[in-house]
C-alpha cells in the first residue's frame, strides 16, 4: 500500500481491560467496504479485526505518530487518548464506552465525550451511522478533523490538561 497518497484512519480503544467490540466491529466493517483507505485499529481486548490491520496494544510513541499521520482519528472517550490525538493535530471522532454494553465500569466516558463536543474539542459519534458519517466527512475534507499542533493555538485548558496527563504518565514509569 502506498502510504504517501493513501488516506489513513487510525482507531484506538485505549488500554482498558473491557472489550470495546462495538467500536472495533463498526470500524472493521467500514474498512471492509473502503479498502482504498488504510485503517489501523488498536483493538485492546476486543475481537481481532478481520478486514484491516491492527494491534492489541501499541507503544505510546507509535500511537502518537500514527495519530499525527492520520487523516482521521477515531477514539474511545478516554481523556489521555483524546488529548494525544489533539496534541497530534487531530480533532478526534469519539465513540464513548458504554457500561450498558459491558464496555466500562461507569458512564464517565459518556459524560466526558459530551463535554468535549459541547466545547468543540471532539466530534461525538453515538451510533454506527454517526461514526461513518463523521469518518467520511473527515476524509472528504481533512480540515474538518485538523487542529493546529502549536500550544499557542490550543485552548489553555487543553494544554494544561495535556501537561498534567504527561506528568502522570511519567510518574508511573
Amino acid at each position: 500500500m502506498d502510504h504517501s497518497t493513501t488516506q489513513l484512519v487510525m482507531v484506538s480503544v485505549g488500554t482498558d481491560h473491557h472489550p470495546f467490540d462495538r467500536l472495533v466491529s463498526w470500524m472493521d466493517a467500514w474498512a471492509g467496504d473502503h479498502q482504498e483507505v488504510e485503517v489501523i485499529i488498536q483493538y485492546g481486548s476486543a475481537d481481532v479485526p478481520t478486514n484491516t490491520k491492527g494491534d492489541a496494544l501499541l507503544q505510546h510513541d507509535r500511537l502518537r505518530n500514527l495519530f499525527a499521520r492520520a487523516d482521521v482519528v477515531v477514539s474511545h472517550g478516554g481523556p489521555s487518548t483524546v488529548m494525544d490525538a489533539r496534541m497530534a493535530g487531530r480533532i478526534p471522532i469519539v465513540v464513548a464506552r458504554n457500561p450498558a454494553y459491558g464496555e466500562h465500569v461507569d458512564g464517565h466516558q459518556m459524560v466526558f465525550a459530551n463535554h468535549l463536543q459541547r466545547h468543540d474539542m471532539a466530534i461525538l459519534a453515538a451510533t454506527q451511522d454517526q461514526l461513518y458519517e463523521a469518518v467520511e466527512s473527515g476524509l472528504a475534507d481533512p480540515t474538518r478533523t485538523a487542529l493546529p499542533v502549536s500550544d499557542d493555538a490550543l485552548p489553555a485548558g487543553v494544554v494544561a490538561f495535556g501537561r498534567h496527563v504527561d506528568g502522570l504518565l511519567r510518574a508511573r514509569q
